[in-house]
């Protein structure tokens, strides 16, 4: 870890609005203003974040519109490594992860402490776990890849950071399950299981926004809309 530090220094709502918290543990492509990123992936610049350090909240801003992601989208933030100096957790770091039902998609959240990680996210046919590459168990028969960069669900000795997970198996509209896939070297994943109408080309639209709220968390929001 100290060693992606140094390279990386070199080189939500949260449930808002959701009427359900539940505690426990290819199409084609459409986006929404991106600019085209080194790799010819889209990018979409997420300006205007709130500064580290700030302890008010900020308005919900949409980052990827509702449509297909095909190909992987990356939503940039910048994030000035180390956060916070030894021993402080170096990066963003994982909190909470929640869910929500609304008239016309369902919602996850996740919840990161010291600032917003840039993330990536691509529709595909499995999600693979950080490190290993193996395939990851997820319900349903479409499946969403969520990367965080610059990003850990752990502490400096090894413990998670998550406080509140909701259940994985979620249940609302179209969004049957979720699962993480692994947090390695500042890399963390989440897959979500999608269900779409068997042996069809059906995909769902994903709308994706992020806020920081009044208590200081950083909130990506990830929705799927109901088929």
């Amino acid at each position: 870890m100290r060693r992606l530090l140094a390279a990386s220094v070199l080189v939500l709502l949260a449930g808002a609005g959701c009427a359900v918290n539940r505690p426990g543990t290819a199409g084609q492509p459409g986006v929404a203003n991106p600019t085209a990123g080194p790799t010819g992936a889209p990018t979409v610049p997420a300006t205007g974040a709130t500064p580290a350090g700030a302890r008010s909240g900020e308005a919900y801003r949409v980052t990827y519109g509702w449509a297909v992601p095909s190909r992987r989208v990356t939503v940039t933030n910048p994030v000035a490594v180390p956060i916070t100096p030894p021993p402080g957790i170096p990066l963003p770091y994982l909190v909470e992860i929640r869910t929500g039902d609304h008239p016309d998609f369902a919602r996850i959240t996740f919840a990161f402490e010291g600032g917003y990680p840039e993330y990536n996210f691509a529709y595909g046919p499995d999600v693979r776990a950080e490190g290993t590459g193996t395939p990851i168990q997820l319900p349903g028969n479409a499946f969403l890849r969520i990367q965080f960069v610059h990003a850990q669900s752990h502490d400096n000795d090894g413990n998670s950071t998550i406080r509140y997970a909701a259940n994985r198996s979620v249940g609302i509209g179209n969004l049957v399950g979720y699962a993480p896939g692994g947090d390695f070297e500042g890399y963390v994943t989440y897959g979500l299981g999608i269900r779409v109408a068997p042996d069809s080309d059906q995909v769902l639209e994903i709308r994706v926004g992020q806020q920081r709220r009044p208590d200081g968390r950083y909130v990506v929001a990830f929705d799927v809309r109901k088929g």
